[in-house]
């Protein structure tokens, strides 16, 4: 009888640890689906994948940036002024994320957060001049190299089709 109590105890710690390690995994996965579930930007394959608005070929990361519409498409572009002004002139796109890249560090960022330089100075793929920056102090200390001023999303936005 002592043998008999012995596995019941044994069967009920494995069944303990057995719901403890479903209930673990159930949370794991629930975690993962849900952060899995934010938008994230296209993959590019610089010297590769083509512009969506000139069709040339996107070389340069710290200028590359992208769009997910509604419907989850993906738009790739070689600067971020040719998103803008594509977008602009395709208002019936119903965009859901805008992305472009850090100048400094190359890695992507929310486009909508991101600060931006605006100068004919600054050397981008089509010549529009746009530099996108996470920090707002970086950006400010890159606008004064060229006597210009750090602009939010908003205020590029708005100033772009003028440029």
């Amino acid at each position: 009888m002592n043998q008999s109590t012995d596995n019941s105890q044994q069967s009920a710690v494995s069944r303990v640890a057995l719901y403890v390690l479903l209930f673990t995994l159930y949370v794991l996965l629930t975690a993962c689906a849900q952060s899995s579930g934010e938008l994230q930007p296209p993959n590019i394959a610089y010297g590769r994948d083509m512009c969506d608005a000139c069709g040339m070929i996107i070389s340069e990361a710290r200028f590359a940036a992208a769009t997910v519409m509604t419907d989850g498409k993906t738009y790739k572009f070689d600067d971020a002024g040719e998103m803008l002004t594509y977008h602009a002139k395709h208002p019936e796109l119903q965009v859901r994320a805008w992305f472009v890249h850090d100048y400094n560090s190359q890695n992507w960022i929310p486009g909508s957060s991101a600060f931006y330089v605006v100068s004919k100075e600054i050397k981008s793929p089509m010549g529009t001049g746009i530099a996108a920056f996470t920090d707002k102090s970086a950006a400010a200390t890159f606008a004064a190299r060229f006597n210009t001023q750090a602009l939010t999303f908003d205020e590029v936005r708005a100033a772009k089709p003028s440029m």
